[in-house]
């Protein structure tokens, strides 16, 4: 029999396990984002040393029902639940107005995202925790996308009716009328109204006073991603630009940015530094920074679990190698500093393994990275092993019980 029990999940449930289980075992640990107990059993888990390593514990009485739900979930008038219950939401929950009655039946909810509620039910929310934010609207109100465009379409089909949007509104579409607007009594509260200088004074009255304005010139185009300048981002977009990302720049942009009339950036620039004085001055204002590209002009690497790079490697690209998003990569001992220094480039990578004498030169061409140096303890023992130490499962692998779930009831 397994005289230990190491537990690995998001949720374990162990409001209803009984002394018979824990006296079973010599050790139990449980590695969880959550752990569910109940009054009965939180002391028991203590008696028996029960080691937790957890970001939350929560006491709920055994019939209380546990649900989680990933991505976007919603609470409706219309929802039948039956008993108490509680509810973990990993992602966005939106909930309807008339709920009051439904809420009262949660003894509690977990939101790890963003929670959307009606101003009516505001008295509700002490019994939601969330990790995240919360955004309130009006009763009445026409809910829109986070990110919403008002143009002549939205005009044809809209309401008498108050619009509202969690973040922000675009009105820069040109063939945008107040006046249909205005006849059909719409109106639009949001935290931010990107809009067309000509369409200011046409549509302010139809927008709450609380809202943030930000006038853009006519015919710009609203970017809501990142972007890359280059002749077929003047093709699609034309040349005035409001980007809510990032702004990247490479030698081929350098025809483009002369013909750049506005250029708005909620983000950071990346720029190679041959173009980056022209384009600061292109840059009509910018929420981040301006910042070098380290990309080299030779061979680009990127998006791989492990890469190991040889001198012989380097040594054969004139023009460097670059290496991005990768989670391990492994330097060669030989590869000497003046070649790394030289040659090479690495940006969002996870870990660079390298030799002590290598760790300056890496660093030194290093963007984003988590760890630079070797993988080992002081005692010369790999990550790995030591994890397995430290759970006490190293040397007695096959007496020990190793649970891998998503959800588990102990």
């Amino acid at each position: 029999m397994a005289k230990k029990m190491v537990i690995n999940c998001a949720t374990c449930d162990a409001r209803k396990v009984s002394k018979e289980t824990l006296a079973a075992y010599e050790s139990i640990m449980i590695n969880a984002a959550n752990v569910l107990v109940s009054p009965e059993t939180k002391e028991m888990l203590n008696q028996h040393g029960v080691l937790m390593n957890c970001a939350s514990v929560l006491e709920l009485d055994a019939d209380v029902e546990v649900s989680t739900s990933n991505g976007s979930t919603q609470i409706n008038s219309s929802d039948v639940v039956t008993g108490r219950c509680h509810l973990t939401v990993n992602g966005s929950l939106q909930i309807g107005p008339g709920t009051e009655k439904i809420l009262e039946q949660y003894v509690g909810i977990f939101v790890n995202g963003s929670v959307t509620c009606p101003e009516s039910i505001s008295a509700y929310l002490g019994k939601i925790k969330v990790n995240g934010s919360i955004n309130t609207y009006p009763d009445n109100a026409i809910i829109l996308k986070r990110s919403a465009v008002i143009d002549r379409l939205f005009a044809l089909r809209a309401k008498n009716s108050l619009y509202w949007s969690a973040k922000r509104m675009i009105m820069v579409d040109p063939q945008l009328d107040a006046a249909v607007l205005a006849k059909k009594g719409a109106t639009f509260s949001t935290k931010q109204v990107i809009i067309a200088e000509s369409k200011v004074e046409s549509m302010i009255e139809l927008i709450d006073e609380k809202a943030e304005i930000v006038i853009v010139p006519d015919g710009t185009a609203v970017v809501m991603d990142d972007v890359e300048l280059n002749e077929m981002t003047l093709k699609k977009y034309g040349t005035k630009l409001y980007i809510i990302g990032d702004l990247k720049a490479k030698e081929d942009a350098a025809d483009i940015l002369p013909q750049i009339e506005y250029l708005h950036i909620r983000g950071d620039a990346f720029v190679t530094e041959e173009l980056k004085q022209q384009l600061m001055a292109a840059i009509s204002e910018i929420s981040g920074d301006v910042k070098a590209l380290k990309r080299p002009k030779g061979r680009h690497l990127e998006d791989k679990i492990s890469l190991r790079l040889s001198k012989w490697l380097v040594e054969q690209e004139p023009d460097g190698i670059s290496v991005s998003d990768c989670m391990q990569v492994t330097l060669d001992e030989d590869i000497p500093n003046d070649l790394i220094l030289n040659k090479l480039s690495f940006s969002d990578c996870m870990k660079i393994k390298c030799t002590p004498e290598q760790e300056a030169a890496v660093a030194a061409v290093s963007e984003d990275v988590m760890t630079i140096g070797k993988d080992t303890g002081e005692d010369g023992m790999g990550i790995g092993t030591m994890i397995k130490d430290a759970l006490g499962i190293g040397k007695d692998l096959l007496t020990t019980k190793i649970i891998n779930a998503a959800e588990y009831v102990l």
